[in-house]
């Protein structure tokens, strides 16, 4: 799946994800690959899977879009 990143909390180390569906879901910090906790910023880009976690659903395997792509999304919000 992709959506962007619509909020972080620094201090908890987790954030949400708004979907291109429109659905927002929760990850974690451990969910990152290949980006740094730090580096995120709400409106980046992200592709990530989605699985159910003991709190309901959550993203995984949350990936930073390739830059083209990340440009593309912001104009869409």
């Amino acid at each position: 799946m992709k959506g962007v990143i619509w909020h972080v909390y620094r201090n908890q180390e987790k954030g949400m994800i708004r979907g291109d569906d429109g659905e927002q879901v929760p990850f974690r910090k451990s969910a990152l690959h290949g980006v740094e906790f730090r580096a995120l910023s709400s409106g980046q880009c992200v592709s990530y899977q989605v699985q159910e976690g003991w709190l309901g659903k959550e993203a995984v395997e949350v990936r930073p879009c390739r830059w083209e792509n990340r440009m593309h999304r912001l104009s869409r919000m």
